[in-house]
């Protein structure tokens, strides 16, 4: 009835149709768009913070709930490794680490963190990590992460040769193609 120039001409009238309904994979989506994940975080530390500045070993296991555009949220899980020297319970600042964000989707972005500024008051740990998307969706942008932890044990574990080893956080994560 069409003949074979009219149903390639209908084939591709319905190609397009589909692409502008936005129907893309949500990766390729957050590939090139502002990604804005929020959520919270479990961090362990080895040797648990004390008063005495030692070197620690972090750990932490964020979920994540993100936004590429308007309506469109995925969520996302992680793990981060890093290193605080000279850390205490008066003071922790990341020398650097490594996140892994896992996306529901199946994407995937590895995170260096370089940078690191941090405050501690009333037992409430503020800190804000920027680095750089090394591999996966983002690669080559920028990261920003702000984590504001509360102690997961009471803080009179700093005082314990112990020390305080878990908190939990609230999480930010910005990845901006700017």
């Amino acid at each position: 009835m069409f003949g074979r120039h009219g149903v390639r001409i209908s084939l591709c009238a319905m190609a397009l149709s589909v692409a502008s309904l936005g129907l893309a994979p949500a990766a390729q989506a957050h590939a090139h768009a502002p990604l804005s994940c929020s959520g919270e975080e479990s961090t362990s530390y080895a040797p648990g913070l004390t008063l005495e500045p030692r070197d620690v070993a972090i750990a932490a296991h964020p979920v994540y709930t993100c936004t590429d555009r308007p309506g469109h949220e995925v969520s996302a899980t992680g793990t981060i490794e890093g290193s605080s020297p000279g850390a205490s319970c008066l003071a922790l600042v990341s020398a650097g680490g490594r996140e892994v964000v896992h996306y529901a989707d199946g994407g995937e972005s590895v995170i260096r963190y370089t940078s690191a500024f941090g405050t501690r008051a009333l037992g409430v740990h503020t800190l804000r990590l920027q680095g750089t998307v090394t591999e996966g969706l983002g690669k080559g942008h920028r990261a920003v992460r702000s984590i504001q932890t509360l102690p997961g044990a009471l803080p009179t574990d700093c005082l314990t040769s112990e020390g305080l080893r878990q908190a939990f956080a609230g999480v930010e994560l910005e990845i901006d193609p700017s």
